[in-house]
């Protein structure tokens, strides 16, 4: 067992210098260029996969986190060092695409803090949720102006009773800004929060959510929003709806026009994460299980590679999405309704603070 953990812990070092020196030359670590059948792309702490009818394929090696498309580019923020460590070898690579290739891989943004969880673009800006920090970074491309916004004012990291809340993901809709926030329920004993916010990133109104250590957002093209209940392995939405979806913690989702991928990871505790497994369950939309994809790292983020996700704002705009009439009542969102598992086949707004340090272009 000693021998075990020495040859890990070793690994670890190894990943991260690896990651350093990644970071420094700016090279992204692609092992392949081919995307060729894969319908999504999922980050994990120890890749991104492609999921392709034959299983998962490793497209890059990294510690990767937040998912979103900008046209054919798939965008991803990767951490390239402990997400927890105030080292900012954070940064958005791009992987530019024709059809089922990788053409090219840069660095858009650098400099950015490794604990940075969801990234989505909104109108032609890139948002990037600042998780640690407690803030919205709107960034302007190529130039990487930054605007920095904390609706939810200024805590200490993870000072749970002043505030810190981990926003973990975000998502626009008719002219609102909808964050999430965990809550850190292990911790605190409090359940999720749905933050709903003008488009000027201003604090409108905070409802509980009927979950545990919450993560991802969706709206369906009948503006019910959906969300995993993590702690749970639940997929729940904000009209009452609720089904079980794993024995695993809920986290990743995407939301397609014909299908809905929710990832699974072990429950276990976070500086174990790199070592577990993980996994991709398809639904139908009418929530029954297609098929389990085993992944080798635990999901963090899924997303569609044609862009008809309905986690992605923009396609939320494209298909003028409202936000059901039961999403804008004030007050506590009813959770009571339950449907069986599918089984397998066989505060206030704070002063305005002082900006992060700015990212760069590199």
């Amino acid at each position: 067992m000693t021998q075990q953990r020495h040859a890990l812990a070793s690994a670890k070092s190894l990943s991260l210098a690896l990651a350093e020196n990644a970071y420094r030359a700016d090279e992204v670590r692609l092992l392949t260029d081919d995307l060729e059948g894969c319908d999504h792309i999922v980050s994990t702490r120890n890749g991104l996969f492609g999921l392709c009818p034959e299983g998962p394929r490793q497209i890059a090696w990294g510690r990767f986190f937040g998912l979103t498309l900008d046209g054919e580019d798939v965008l991803a923020f990767e951490a390239c060092d402990r997400p927890s460590a105030h080292s900012r070898r954070g940064r958005i690579i791009r992987l530019r695409r024709r059809g089922g290739r990788i053409t090219s891989a840069d660095v858009l943004v650098k400099g950015l803090d490794n604990g940075c969880h969801q990234i989505d673009v909104i109108h032609d800006t890139l948002i990037v949720v600042d998780t640690y920090a407690q803030s919205i970074l709107e960034i302007a491309l190529p130039s990487a102006e930054i605007t920095c916004h904390r609706p939810l004012g200024t805590p200490s990291r993870e000072d749970w009773a002043g505030g810190y809340a981990h926003i973990n993901a975000l998502i626009a809709v008719d002219g609102l800004r909808l964050i999430l926030l965990h809550n850190g329920a292990d911790r605190t004993g409090r359940p999720s929060e749905l933050a709903i916010l003008d488009a000027r990133w201003r604090l409108l109104e905070r409802r509980p959510l009927p979950g545990l250590g919450c993560h991802d957002l969706a709206l369906t093209e009948q503006g019910r929003l959906l969300s995993c209940g993590s702690f749970a392995g639940e997929l729940f939405g904000d009209d009452g709806f609720r089904i079980k979806v794993s024995d695993m913690m809920t986290r990743g989702l995407s939301v397609g026009e014909e299908d809905i991928a929710v990832g699974g990871s072990p429950f276990g505790v976070r500086s174990r994460r790199d070592e577990f497994e993980g996994e991709v369950r398809i639904l139908d939309r009418g929530f029954q299980l297609r098929r389990i994809v085993p992944i080798p790292a635990p999901p963090v983020a899924i997303r569609r590679l044609d862009g008809r996700d309905l986690t992605l704002s923009r396609r939320v705009a494209a298909l003028g999405v409202k936000l059901a009439r039961a999403s804008r009542q004030a007050g506590v969102i009813a959770a009571e309704a339950s449907v069986a598992a599918p089984q397998p086949a066989g505060a206030p707004e704070g002063p305005d603070p002082a900006p992060p340090p700015r990212p760069r272009a590199p």
